[in-house]
């Protein structure tokens, strides 16, 4: 029977990406999967962050959050000039804005016309 061509390709990364195979008794195999399906992480990255060699969890949690409330939370505007997106962070413009509401009469919803 003939081997099956692989391409050099293929070869190339099998060389630099071996496979490894372990038995597990099916205790540890269950928490495994279970971690797999709870986090979403492939078993090499649970491997890697078990060895140290990837960033922990906690990390990457902090940054999702971080992003999701940025998009929520964060008030931007438009440069009058070159049209960009500017973020307001600085007291100077919270002050402008806050006169900005006070003149032209914003309120609370339920405070009446």
């Amino acid at each position: 029977m003939a081997k099956k061509h692989y391409p050099p390709s293929r070869k190339k990364y099998d060389q630099q990406h071996p496979t490894i195979s372990i038995r597990v008794n099916q205790q540890l195999y269950e928490q495994l999967e279970e971690l797999r399906e709870t986090t979403g992480k492939s078993l090499g990255d649970i491997l890697r962050e078990a060895l140290k060699a990837q960033k922990p969890s906690a990390k990457r949690a902090f940054d999702l959050g971080y992003s999701a409330a940025k998009s929520r939370y964060s008030v931007e505007y438009r440069c009058s000039v070159c049209g960009g997106t500017l973020v307001v962070d600085s007291e100077q413009e919270k002050r402008a804005i806050a006169q900005y509401m006070r003149e032209y009469g914003w309120r609370h919803t339920s405070c009446g016309s």
